[in-house]
C-alpha cells in the first residue's frame, strides 16, 4: 500500500472469493479486509461457468442470500463473464443475469482462443455492442490477447462501458506496462471512464493498487476519468441501472 493512509480507489469492482477455486478467501474475509483497508464497496465477481474452476450457475442464482452490506461495506453481486468468441458472445445470459448487479467481461485462455489483433479487438467490441449487461471490460491490456487500444477506448465510450486497468495483471506481469500506457492514453483521448481494480484472489490485497497507480501518475491520467475513485458514483450508477437502492 502507498504511504498515504487513503486508498487510491473507494470501490474495488473486480474481486474473487474461494468460489473461484484458484482464489483463497471467503466473502466475509473479503468484506473484513475491505473495511480494514478503507474501501466503501467491492464487487464479488467470481468466474462464470465456462471457466474450468468456476462455481455452478446456482452460485450466481443464489447471490441474493449475501447481504448487500457486510460490516458497513457494500457488496455488489457480480460475475466475471467469459467472452466466448470473436462475435462477442458471453456465458451469462437471460435469467442467469436477473440477480447480477455488476458484470465484468474478460477473455480467458481456457475459454477464448487467441486471435489476431483485429479478431481480439472485434471480440471485445462485439461483446460491448451485443450485451448491455456488461459494465466493464476486464484486463484488456494482457499480452495474451493483443488489441487495438484506440478502438477499445472509443467503443467503451460509445457503449457506456468502463475500461479496466487491472492491478493483478500489471503486478504479476501479464500486462506489459506499455500496453497499460497505450490504453490510458487512448482513454484520455476519447475521455473514456476507467476503473482501477485489483482482480484480487486473496482478501489481503483488496483495494491495493500501487502498481496501477504508478502508471496512472506517469502518464498524468485525468482523475475525473477514474470512475471508482468515488464509491458514491459507482453505487449511483448501479442503482440507476438495476433500479435498486444502494
Amino acid at each position: 500500500m502507498n504511504n498515504s493512509d487513503k486508498l487510491f480507489i473507494e470501490a474495488d469492482m473486480h474481486c474473487h472469493s474461494l468460489a473461484s477455486s484458484h482464489a483463497y478467501s471467503t466473502v466475509n474475509e473479503m468484506a473484513a479486509a475491505a473495511k480494514e483497508a478503507g474501501l466503501k464497496a467491492f464487487a464479488l465477481t467470481d468466474h462464470a461457468p465456462a471457466m474450468p474452476d468456476s462455481p455452478h450457475i446456482w452460485h450466481f442464482n443464489n447471490l441474493p442470500v449475501i447481504p448487500q452490506q457486510i460490516d458497513g461495506v457494500t457488496v455488489l453481486r457480480g460475475v466475471e463473464a467469459n467472452i466466448m468468441n470473436f462475435d462477442g458472445e458471453i456465458d451469462m445470459k437471460g435469467s442467469d443475469l436477473d440477480d447480477i448487479q455488476w458484470v465484468v467481461a474478460s477473455c480467458h485462455l481456457p475459454v477464448m482462443k487467441v486471435g489476431s489483433r483485429e479478431e481480439n479487438t472485434a471480440a471485445y467490441i462485439n461483446a460491448m455492442k451485443n450485451n448491455p449487461s456488461i459494465d466493464v471490460i476486464g484486463h484488456c491490456t494482457t499480452m495474451r490477447y493483443p488489441v487495438d487500444f484506440e478502438k477499445i477506448a472509443k467503443a467503451c465510450r460509445e457503449y457506456g462501458v468502463f475500461a479496466e486497468l487491472n492491478e493483478s495483471s500489471v503486478q504479476f506481469k501479464r500486462s506489459p506496462e506499455e500496453n497499460c500506457i497505450e490504453l490510458l492514453n487512448a482513454c484520455k483521448k476519447y475521455e473514456t471512464n476507467i476503473l482501477v481494480d485489483t482482480d484480487c484472489h486473496y482478501a489481503g490485497i483488496i483495494g491495493r493498487t500501487d502498481y496501477a497507480q504508478k502508471i496512472i501518475e506517469a502518464v498524468d491520467f485525468p482523475e475525473k476519468l477514474i470512475f471508482n475513485k468515488n464509491a458514491e458514483k459507482v453505487l449511483e450508477y448501479v442503482s440507476k441501472k438495476h433500479n435498486i437502492n444502494l
